[in-house]
C-alpha cells in the first residue's frame, strides 16, 4: 500500500514538471519571457527523464540567447552537452554541440564555435535541418574571422539544406547572413536584396514571438545598409521602430549604435545637440555590450565612437585626434583578441588618416602596411583588375569555388573565354547561383530605364499601420504585392531607393546585362505561405556535395536580372518548418 502511494506521488511530480515545461513554452510565445524561464527552472528541479531535461535545457539556452545573455546561454548548453555525453546519445550530442557552437559564436569565440559546429555535423540528428544550422554557425564564425570565401561556402551548404527540406526559417537566417556579408564587402545592392528576401519570408511566419524576433534582426541590418547608401531618414525610422519593440539587449544596443551613427551623419551639417545625443547613445550601447559579454558588439560600438571622434571632434569640447587615436587602439585591441581582421583593417585605415593629419609619417606608414597586409590575408582584391574591393560601393560576384571578384571583371572574363577557370584555384569557373544576380551598381542605367510602371514614385521606406496578426505587425512599403490576384509576392525597391544605391561610377564598357538561367522546375513552383508544423521524416543519410561539384545548387536568388525587372519572385516556394524557434 505504501509503495503504491510513493509510486503515484513520483508520477504526479513528473506530470507537474512536464506541465511546467509545456506551459513555459506557451508563456514564451506570449512574450512573457521571465515567467517562462521561471517555469522551466521549476521543471528542471523535478524532471528525472533525461530526454525531458535535455529539451528543457535547450529551451533555457534559447531563451537566454534571445535575451542577449550569452554567458547564461553557455552554461545551459554545457549542461546539455554533459547530459548528452552521459547518455551516450548521438542525436543529443548533435543538438548539444550545435547549441554550444551557437553560444561560442555569440560570445565571439569563433574558433570554438567552428569546432563544435563541425562536431555537430559528425553525429546523426533527429531534425534534418540541424546540419544546415551547423553550417550556418560555421558561416557566421568564419564571417567573424573575416574569412569571406570560407563563410560564403558555408552559407551555400546551409542554403542547400534549407532548400532540400523546405526549412524557411533556416533560409531566412542564411539570407540575413549573406546580407551582412555583402554589407561588409560594400555590395549594398546585393545586401538589400538578401535582406528583403528575409523580410518576404517573414510574411509567412504566423507565430508572433518568432516573427518579432527575426524582424528586429532583419530591420537592424537593413537600417545599416540604408544608412551606408545615404538613406538616413528611412534608416532612422526603421532603427527607432525595431529598437522600441525588440527584447534582445544585444540587438537593442546595436540599434542604439545604428541610430547614433545616423545622428552623427545628420549632425555634421546640423546642430551640436544631435552629436551630443549620438555620443550618449554610443556610451549606453557600449555599457550593454560589456554587460552581455558581446565582444563583437564592443568592436562595433568602439569603431563607431572612434569614427565619430575623428570626424566630429570640432563639436566635442576638449576632444581632438588624441581621443580618436585612443578609441581606435582600444577597438583594435578587442578586434585582435577575437580575430576580426576586417575590424582591424578599418581601425588601421582610420589611424592612417589621423596620423596623416598629425604629420606622423612613421606611424602612418606602419598603419598603411598593416592595411595592406590585412587586405592580402582577407583576399579583398580582384585577380582580374588587381584592385581592392570592400572599401567602397561596388558590385561583386562569386564562383562556385567561393572566390569573389568584381562583377564587371568576372563577366567580361566569362564572356571572352571558352573554358574559363578560376584565377585563384584553377577550378572550373561556374557562377555561384545565390549571388549571381546582377545588381544596380553595375547595370543601373539599364535597370532605371526598364523599371516597371507599378513602382511607387518616390515612396520612402517607412512603416504603415496595417496588421495581419494580433500584435502590431509592421510591413515595409518597399514590399508590396503587384496585384491582389498574383500568387507570388513581389519584393521590389522603390525608385528613390534604387537611385540611392547608384553610388558607384558605371563603366561605359560594362553596360551590358548578364543573366543567369533558371531551371523550369524552379520557375513553375507555386507560393505556399501556410505554416506547416508537421515533423519531417528522418533521412537515412545527409549528402552534402562539395562546392566544386558539377551539380547545381538551388538557392534563393537564382533569378536573372530580366526576371527581376518583370516582377519574378525572390522567394522560393517552400513550407515553413519549426526550426531554431
Amino acid at each position: 500500500m505504501g509503495i503504491g502511494i510513493e509510486k503515484n506521488s513520483i508520477s504526479m511530480g513528473q506530470r507537474i514538471a512536464k506541465h511546467h515545461m509545456q506551459s513555459g513554452v506557451k508563456l514564451y510565445y506570449q512574450r512573457r519571457h521571465q515567467q517562462a524561464i521561471a517555469r522551466w527552472r521549476a521543471a528542471l528541479r523535478r524532471l528525472t527523464n533525461a530526454e525531458d531535461r535535455f529539451i528543457t535545457l535547450g529551451y533555457m539556452a534559447q531563451a537566454y540567447c534571445d535575451a542577449g545573455d550569452y554567458k547564461e546561454m553557455l552554461q545551459y548548453t554545457l549542461q546539455q552537452t554533459e547530459l548528452a555525453n552521459a547518455q551516450h546519445d548521438e542525436f543529443m550530442k548533435s543538438e548539444a554541440f550545435l547549441n554550444l557552437a551557437k553560444a561560442y559564436e555569440r560570445l565571439a569565440d569563433f574558433g570554438k564555435a567552428i569546432g563544435y559546429g563541425r562536431a555537430s555535423l559528425q553525429h546523426p540528428s533527429m531534425d534534418p535541418g540541424t546540419p544546415g544550422h551547423a553550417h550556418l554557425v560555421v558561416a557566421l564564425s568564419r564571417l567573424g574571422f573575416s574569412q569571406f570565401q570560407a563563410s560564403l561556402e558555408a552559407f551555400e551548404k546551409a542554403m542547400r539544406v534549407a532548400n532540400q527540406y523546405s526549412d524557411k526559417l533556416l533560409e531566412l537566417q542564411v539570407s540575413v547572413g549573406l546580407g551582412v556579408l555583402f554589407t561588409l564587402l560594400r555590395d549594398l545592392s546585393k545586401a538589400i536584396l538578401f535582406l528583403q528576401n528575409a523580410l518576404a519570408i517573414l510574411e509567412g511566419v504566423t507565430i508572433n514571438d518568432v516573427h518579432a524576433k527575426y524582424r528586429s534582426v532583419v530591420l537592424y541590418h537593413l537600417s545599416v545598409v540604408l544608412r551606408r547608401s545615404g538613406s538616413l531618414i528611412n534608416a532612422r525610422a526603421e532603427a527607432l521602430k525595431l529598437a522600441q519593440e525588440t527584447d534582445n539587449r544585444s540587438v537593442y544596443a546595436r540599434c542604439l549604435c545604428s541610430i547614433a551613427n545616423i545622428c552623427r551623419d545628420l549632425g555634421e551639417s546640423k546642430a551640436k545637440e544631435t552629436l551630443t545625443k549620438s555620443w550618449s547613445r554610443y556610451e549606453e550601447a557600449y555599457r550593454i555590450m560589456r554587460q552581455t559579454n558581446d565582444r563583437m558588439g564592443e568592436v562595433l560600438v568602439l569603431g563607431s565612437m572612434a569614427k565619430s571622434a575623428a570626424e566630429c571632434r570640432t563639436f566635442y569640447t576638449g576632444k581632438c585626434e588624441c581621443q580618436a587615436i585612443q578609441l581606435n587602439k582600444k577597438c583594435l585591441e578587442v578586434a585582435k583578441a577575437i580575430g576580426c581582421k576586417h575590424a582591424m583593417m578599418k581601425c588601421h585605415l582610420r589611424l592612417q588618416d589621423l596620423y596623416n593629419q598629425l604629420n606622423d609619417e612613421d606611424s602612418e606608414e606602419l598603419a598603411r602596411r598593416a592595411v595592406t597586409s590585412l587586405t592580402q590575408e582577407m583576399e579583398l582584391f580582384c585577380n582580374f583588375c588587381g584592385q581592392r574591393y570592400g572599401l567602397r560601393d561596388d558590385s561583386l560576384q562569386a564562383l562556385r569555388c567561393s572566390h569573389i571578384f568584381h562583377e564587371r571583371c568576372l563577366q567580361i572574363y566569362l564572356a571572352e573565354c571558352l573554358n574559363p577557370n578560376c584565377p585563384k584555384c584553377q577550378c572550373k569557373a561556374v557562377l555561384m547561383e545565390s549571388v549571381s544576380v546582377s545588381t544596380p551598381s553595375v547595370s543601373s542605367i539599364i535597370i532605371s530605364s526598364q523599371l516597371p510602371t507599378t513602382f511607387s514614385e518616390d515612396i520612402p521606406m517607412e512603416f504603415d499601420n496595417r496588421t495581419t496578426e494580433p500584435f502590431d505587425t509592421i510591413r515595409l512599403s518597399v514590399i508590396e504585392e503587384q496585384t491582389s490576384g498574383q500568387r507570388h509576392p513581389f519584393v521590389s525597391l522603390s525608385r528613390s531607393t534604387s537611385r540611392e544605391l547608384k553610388t558607384t561610377q558605371i563603366d561605359s564598357e560594362s553596360s551590358q546585362t548578364y543573366t543567369t538561367a533558371v531551371p523550369q522546375t524552379v520557375r513553375s513552383l507555386s507560393m505556399n505561405t501556410q505554416f506547416n508544423p508537421k515533423l519531417l521524416p528522418l533521412p537515412s543519410k545527409l549528402s552534402v556535395r562539395k562546392i566544386d561539384d558539377t551539380s547545381l545548387v538551388s538557392s534563393t536568388l537564382n533569378y536573372s536580372e530580366e526576371e527581376l525587372r518583370e516582377g519574378g519572385p525572390l522567394v522560393l516556394s517552400r513550407n515553413l518548418t519549426i526550426t531554431d524557434v
